[in-house]
């Protein structure tokens, strides 16, 4: 159980999750009061879709504490990132916040998984 529990794949999946229910709810709180929508992909982007970028698309590190910080940085650079495109959405583009967190989660999860993609290729 104790092997499981602190494997480093294991360790960044509980350390996204843990990280994702404060920042999708500084983003509800913060950014839109009125778009669960918003909250809920971030919360699925941070929760699932980071430790997922660093399980296929990123190097391992040999110490579980590196892969912990990346894990970190990762969540708060894919949270601004959300963030900036729901506020072009809702604000300049004039979408809803349904539309707006939608696309914003299309685009942060994707992209970075793209990117990411593209990044391992080269």
């Amino acid at each position: 159980m104790t092997n499981w529990a602190t494997s480093q794949r294991n360790l960044t999946i509980f350390v996204s999750i843990f990280a994702a229910f404060p920042l999708s709810y500084a983003f509800q709180s913060i950014v839109s009061e009125n778009a669960s929508a918003g909250s809920f992909l971030l919360l699925v982007t941070l929760a699932v879709g980071v430790p997922t970028a660093y399980d296929e698309y990123w190097p391992q590190y040999d110490q579980t504490w590196k892969a912990i910080g990346w894990i970190l940085l990762a969540c708060v650079i894919v949270t601004i990132e959300f963030s900036s495109l729901y506020i072009v959405g809702t604000e300049y583009a004039g979408l809803t916040p349904l539309y707006a967190s939608t696309g914003a989660f299309l685009v942060t999860d994707l992209g970075n998984l793209a990117w990411l993609s593209f990044r391992q290729l080269t």
